[in-house]
C-alpha cells in the first residue's frame, strides 16, 4: 500500500525579543529568558576603538587574565573554582567588529532548576567573571601582572603571530582584509605586528584593561535560564559610578573608483582567491533583508549561482561561497582555485553579480534561497548561543527584531528587491595567494 512521505513540520519561528534595561549609563542589558536550556549564557561586550592604539594590548590581556587572579592565583585554581560551581565556565577574548575592538566576558552556568534543592551557580559564575576581569594576580616586585604568566603568554602570542602564514586560509583572509581596507582601521589585525606584542609591558596591559572595565561602552546579552533580576544589580554594582565614553565608533565607508588586483605567493598547493565587493551602509530591514537574499543568491550555499556554475558547471574551482560584513559593508567572494584559473573565476563572479543585477535567475533559485535563509531563522532558537549571537548582531545593526519578523520582511522580497542591492555592490579587490617563493 502506497504512502506518501511525510511532510516537513512547520517552521516555529521565534517571535519574542529580549527585554531591555540600563543597569547604569553607557551599559545596555538584554535578558531573553528560556527554560528549555539548561545552561545559560551571558555575554558581556566591552567596545573600544580599533584605532586607539590599545588593540594589541587588549588581545594580549584576555591571555594574562584567565592565567590567575588575586584570590585564585593559578589557571588550576580558576579551573577548580568552575568544577566546583557546576561545571560553570567563564572566558575572556576579543576580536574586531567592524572600527571597534570588542572584548567579551563569556560567563556560563547551570541553570538552578537543574541543580540540587538549594544549590545556585549563576552568582558564583557572575563573581568569578568579575573577578578575573577586576582583581588580576599582581607580581611581587610590584607589576600588575604575574611576571613569569606576563612573559610566557606575551611569547605565546608573538609565535602564533609568526606562525600564520603556515594556516594559508587565514594569512590569506588577512592579507586580503589589509589590502581591501587600506587606510583604514579594520584592515590591520587587532595583534598589529609580533613586533609590536613582543613590546608590551605588563603596564600597558593592565592601562587597556581598566579602559575596559570603567570607559567602555558595555552591551549584556543574557540568554537561557537566567535569574534576570539579578544580573542588572550585578552590572549596575560593578560598572556603576564610571563615565562611559559615548561618541560612536564609526569610519567612513569608502566606496572604491576601480578594481585593483593583488597577487602574492608562498610556497602551498592550492591557491586561495577572495574578491571584495564595497556597499554603502544600509539603514533599514528591507535593505538587510534583500542583502541577505542577494548573498545566498549569489553565494550562499550548493543552491547558489557561484556554487553551481563556478564549481559543478565549470569546475574553475574547489569550494566558493559569499558572505557579508555588514557594519564595513564588505561582500567577499572566497575560493580554493588553480592559480591558472584566476581570470577564469574573477571574470564568472563578476558575470554572476550582474545576472542578480539584470534577474536573470529562476524564480526556483530565488525560493530556494530564501528557504535557506527560513531555515536559518527557524534554528536559531536552538540553542541558547544561538539565541545571544543573534541578539547581538540586532542590537549591533540596532533593529532589535524578532527572527519572526526578519521572516515576514524575507517573505516579502522579489526579483526587483535582489536587482536593486546587486547593483549596489562596487568591485573593489581581487586578491590571489598562490604558489611560489613569495
Amino acid at each position: 500500500m502506497f504512502r506518501p512521505p511525510a511532510l516537513p513540520p512547520p517552521m516555529v519561528i521565534l517571535k519574542t525579543s529580549p527585554s531591555h534595561a540600563s543597569p547604569c549609563p553607557g551599559v545596555d542589558l538584554y535578558t531573553l529568558p528560556d527554560s528549555r536550556f539548561k545552561r545559560a549564557i551571558l555575554e558581556v561586550h566591552f567596545d573600544r576603538a580599533l584605532a586607539d592604539g590599545f588593540s594589541p594590548a587588549r588581545f594580549l590581556l584576555g591571555r594574562v587574565l584567565e592565567q590567575g587572579t588575586q584570590s585564585h592565583p593559578s589557571r588550576m585554581e580558576l579551573t577548580r573554582e568552575e568544577e566546583g560551581l557546576w561545571g560553570g565556565c567563564v572566558a575572556l577574548d576579543g576580536d574586531r567588529l567592524a572600527d571597534a575592538h570588542r572584548m567579551t566576558l563569556s560567563c556560563t552556568w547551570v541553570g538552578a532548576e537543574f541543580l540540587p534543592e538549594g544549590e545556585v551557580a549563576e552568582s558564583g559564575i557572575l563573581a568569578l567573571g568579575q573577578e578575573l576581569m577586576s582583581k588580576p594576580l599582581p607580581d611581587s616586585s610590584g607589576s600588575p601582572f604575574q611576571a613569569t604568566s606576563f612573559q610566557r603568554e606575551r611569547s605565546q602570542l608573538a609565535l602564533r603571530i609568526r606562525t600564520l602564514k603556515d594556516d594559508k586560509a587565514a594569512w590569506a583572509r588577512e592579507r586580503y582584509l589589509q589590502c581591501l581596507c587600506e587606510g583604514e582601521s579594520y584592515g590591520t589585525p587587532p595583534w598589529e605586528s609580533e613586533e609590536k606584542v613582543l613590546s608590551l609591558t605588563p603596564e600597558e596591559v593592565d592601562t587597556a584593561r581598566l579602559s575596559l572595565v570603567k570607559r567602555a561602552p558595555v552591551t549584556a546579552i543574557a540568554v537561557g535560564p537566567i535569574q534576570a533580576d539579578s544580573i542588572a544589580p550585578w552590572l549596575q554594582s560593578w560598572l556603576g559610578g564610571s563615565e562611559r565614553d559615548s561618541t560612536p565608533i564609526n569610519e567612513a565607508t569608502p566606496i572604491p573608483s576601480e578594481l585593483r588586483e593583488v597577487h602574492e605567493q608562498m610556497p602551498m598547493d592550492q591557491a586561495r582567491f577572495l574578491m571584495g565587493f564595497r556597499f554603502p551602509e544600509l539603514s533599514s530591514s528591507e535593505d538587510l533583508e534583500a542583502l541577505s537574499l542577494a548573498t545566498s543568491l549569489l553565494g550562499g550555499g550548493t543552491h547558489s549561482r557561484l556554487f553551481r556554475v563556478v564549481r559543478e558547471e565549470k569546475s574553475l574551482c574547489y569550494g566558493i561561497s559569499a558572505g557579508t560584513r555588514l557594519k564595513k559593508g564588505i561582500l567577499t567572494v572566497g575560493a580554493g582555485i588553480d592559480a591558472q584559473a584566476y581570470e577564469e573565476v574573477r571574470d564568472e563572479v563578476l558575470r554572476q553579480v550582474q545576472v542578480l543585477v539584470h534577474g536573470d535567475y529562476s524564480n526556483q533559485e530565488l525560493e530556494d534561497a530564501r528557504a535557506g535563509l527560513l531555515h536559518d531563522l527557524d534554528t536559531i532558537g536552538d540553542s541558547a548561543t544561538g539565541l545571544s549571537r543573534y541578539s547581538a548582531r540586532e542590537v549591533m545593526l540596532g533593529m532589535h527584531r524578532s527572527p519572526a519578523e526578519r521572516a515576514e520582511k524575507i517573505q516579502s522580497l522579489d526579483k526587483d528587491s535582489v536587482s536593486n542591492m546587486a547593483s549596489q555592490w562596487n568591485a573593489s579587490l581581487v586578491y590571489l595567494l598562490e604558489g611560489g617563493q613569495g
